[in-house]
């Protein structure tokens, strides 16, 4: 299968409600039962009901294809969401090996960013030599965060080729904000931005679930395979979001997340940075949706 096929004749607007709404009911269940048993969102008290949270999106593809009649085609689910890959190996490891790397290099120039700007202070002398031994945790429970974000990343590959005959960019910027939406029953809690009001924090992090899903998603459409998103995200949660605090002088939670990470101001410049370059070597042409 090419890209080309993910394209459909008419928008699946029974399907993507159908896995819209199992998926939501299922991630505010899960925050909802953190809210009510006054669990700290913060706390490794969360850690297993974050982890649930993350499948969820698997169970609105399950629910839905077993509703629809796709799961009796299993093998043509798991090529339209990627799972199967539909191009060349070498290619897809190619752009899992961008997957690897993007957030983490995106990072690093969202930190020099927001230095720039007098919001973050990288430590002198930087230690550089430490810091494959400071990363070597994360590094090591990769494998597990591949695990977490394919539960994730499973349902925006099955969602992101219904919404394709709408246009690339409508499909893209559609499945961000719902990425973004998503992630609301803990956002609202202070997961992702503590201190920052509820409603600014939801709002914060689907700016950035916009511009980074639609990296996410040229990945998975040029390569033909969810896999570089799956690592990508992975990339995202474990070495991305350590790497302020490695590198930097130690700042409050709140002000890491909005001034020194790529969930912040500076990371939506670099990333909507990277996206206009992509736009004008023609990388998004390339994909051919």
């Amino acid at each position: 299968m090419t890209t080309q096929t993910l394209r459909r004749p008419a928008v699946s607007w029974l399907r993507i409600a159908a896995f819209l709404t199992i998926t939501f009911g299922a991630i505010w269940a899960t925050g909802a039962a953190l809210w009510f048993g006054g669990g700290d969102v913060q706390g490794d008290a969360a850690t297993p009901i974050l982890m649930i949270a993350m499948y969820t999106p698997t169970l609105g593809v399950l629910v839905t294809a077993l509703a629809t009649g796709e799961l009796r085609r299993p093998r043509d689910l798991l090529r339209e969401t990627g799972v199967l890959p539909s191009r060349s190996l070498p290619r897809m490891a190619g752009y899992t090996a961008i997957g690897f790397l993007l957030a983490p290099a995106l990072t690093l120039a969202a930190l020099g960013v927001s230095s720039s700007a007098g919001r973050f202070a990288f430590h002198d002398p930087l230690p550089l030599e430490g810091l494959a031994s400071m990363l070597a945790p994360q590094i090591l429970i990769f494998p597990l965060g591949m695990v977490l974000t394919f539960g994730e990343e499973f349902g925006w590959s099955y969602l992101l080729p219904k919404l394709l005959p709408l246009g690339l960019w409508r499909a893209l910027l559609t499945s961000g904000v719902i990425w973004g939406v998503f992630h609301a029953p803990f956002t609202l809690q202070g997961y992702h931005y503590p201190g920052l009001p509820g409603g600014l924090a939801v709002l914060a992090f689907t700016i950035a679930s916009v511009l980074l899903g639609a990296l996410l998603g040229w990945l998975r459409l040029a390569a033909g395979s969810i896999w570089p998103a799956v690592v990508a995200h992975a990339a995202a949660n474990l070495i991305a979001s350590a790497l302020p605090a490695l590198l930097g002088k130690p700042l409050s939670a709140a002000d890491t997340a909005l001034h020194a990470s790529l969930s912040g101001w500076p990371g939506w410049l670099v990333m909507a940075a990277t996206i206009a370059v992509l736009i004008v070597t023609g990388q998004f042409r390339k994909l051919a949706v």
